[in-house]
């Protein structure tokens, strides 16, 4: 089953929120932990200084009887802070109600002496115990700090004090810093998730911007695609896009062209062929017959070489990138002129080759048939009892030049500004050509990123010249 598509900018939104909320609780995470460090420093520390000042108030006054009047008074003042808060957390002119969140007992003898919550339970505790601790009581747990009196000496004597503190009260601090810290972080979530999708939307204007323009592409419309802003991202994209549809519609203009030129260049031999085929029905004699099947014969010649010159004309219209390969060109020369000898012979004609052993890169098959082409036109044109010749030349290390001459009659200027244009023939009135044999040369030699031109006319030869890339080793 194929895979539902799904969209890049929602996928992106969500991973941007997800990513966000994801550091959002990493940073409350470390913020609750400072937190809590800095809370048990300043609590702890309220803890010991609270247990010394008193331990050192106590120590001065061995009179357990001053110290039960002490929690007499204590007493009365916590039942007013009850009474005056009725339950609240409201201040009173007698303290806060969370006096009773802290507890400070003092110990002689291993017996109570002084309590600040007489109506308080036991504080389980060691009595050889100093230091900060946790206990339980009452249901709470318990965070103290236990502190033994000292001599003069240094050894301790039978006096200490524990100043403890319920744990909620530090966790409910803690619970508040964090809170305080979070509430604005949630606040800004909405606000943030808002912004991405705006700020994510903007800045995919430009992919929106351009899948409307390839929505507006058809096969009758493929100019280049353009976008108002570009980005380093798309513009290769948009780049690419344009390349294609150029060749695309590069391919367009050479199937209608193809399709219209076939039409347009079938259309009178098969007339021709069609008119000999109606005289020979009306033939009265033998020779008559004859010379229509001679006609028939030249029409269907000429007719099956425009056909096969149209199909070599769309493959190398249609060739982007060809086969590239290291050719002995001399080696290559010599076949084609060896293939082309008994056309050269019928016509009377001298066909020589000059040149010396050289390598060249390119496709076989299509140099193959760019000078099979050249060598073809020369016999085929230049007339009886004239003599072709192929000469290769090189004079540097990058190419090599190739030159096909013949003697047969001058060029016209008309002709050599025209004479590499589709299905242009100069003398219509000599050979079966339809005018495609230089206009393939010239497309081959392209591909080949090489040059062909017809030279000016020396020694009165006319001479085509093919330029092409040498192979260095």
């Amino acid at each position: 089953m194929k895979n539902k598509p799904y969209s890049i900018k929602r996928r992106l939104t969500y991973s941007v929120i997800s990513l966000t909320l994801i550091f959002m609780c990493v940073a409350l995470y470390f913020s609750y932990q400072s937190s809590r460090h800095e809370v048990y420093e300043v609590y702890d520390a309220r803890l010991s200084q609270t247990a010394k000042l008193f331990l050192l108030t106590v120590a001065s006054d061995n009179n357990d009887i001053n110290l039960q009047q002490s929690n007499k008074r204590l007493e009365h003042w916590l039942e007013q802070i009850k009474t005056l808060a009725k339950g609240s957390d409201k201040s009173t002119t007698y303290g806060h109600p969370y006096e009773e969140n802290i507890l400070i007992r003092v110990y002689r003898d291993n017996r109570l002496v002084w309590n600040s919550q007489p109506k308080a339970g036991p504080i389980p505790h060691s009595d050889e115990f100093s230091g900060f601790g946790y206990t339980f009581a009452d249901g709470q747990e318990w965070r103290f700090f236990q502190l033994h009196d000292i001599s003069q000496d240094g050894i301790k004597n039978n006096l200490y004090i524990i100043v403890a503190e319920k744990q909620s009260i530090r966790n409910e601090m803690m619970a508040e810093l964090a809170l305080s810290s979070l509430l604005p972080q949630v606040i800004l979530v909405p606000f943030i998730a808002f912004l991405l999708f705006w700020l994510i939307e903007r800045n995919f204007k430009p992919i929106a911007e351009l899948r409307w323009a390839i929505m507006q592409r058809s096969v009758n419309k493929l100019d280049a695609i353009s976008v108002s802003q570009d980005t380093t991202e798309l513009s290769p994209l948009v780049n690419a896009l344009n390349s294609l549809l150029d060749e695309l519609a590069n391919a367009w203009k050479r199937e209608k062209r193809f399709t219209r030129m076939a039409a347009h260049e079938l259309k009178t031999p098969l007339a021709v062929l069609r008119l000999n085929v109606e005289n020979a029905q009306l033939s009265r004699t033998k020779e008559e017959l004859n010379s229509d099947f001679k006609q028939m014969i030249r029409g269907i010649e000429r007719s099956d070489r425009l056909i096969q010159q149209l199909l070599t004309l769309a493959r190398v219209e249609s060739v982007h990138e060809l086969h590239f390969s290291n050719i002995d060109l001399s080696s290559l020369l010599r076949e084609v002129i060896s293939d082309l000898v008994p056309l050269a012979l019928k016509n009377s004609q001298d066909l020589s080759f000059i040149g010396e052993d050289v390598i060249v890169e390119g496709d076989e098959s299509f140099l193959r048939l760019l000078f099979t082409n050249l060598v073809d036109n020369a016999i085929r044109y230049s007339g009886n009892n004239t003599q072709i010749s192929v000469d290769i030349k090189f004079d540097d290390d990058d190419f090599v030049n190739v030159f096909v001459s013949d003697t047969g009659a001058n060029v016209s200027d008309e002709t050599r500004e025209k004479l590499f244009e589709s299905f242009y023939r100069s003398n219509r009135e000599r050979g079966d050509g339809a005018g495609l044999g230089l206009a393939i040369t010239k497309d081959i030699v392209e591909l080949h990123n090489g040059k062909i031109e017809l030279l000016p006319r020396s020694e009165d030869k006319n001479t085509f010249l093919v330029e092409l890339k040498r192979f260095n080793s």
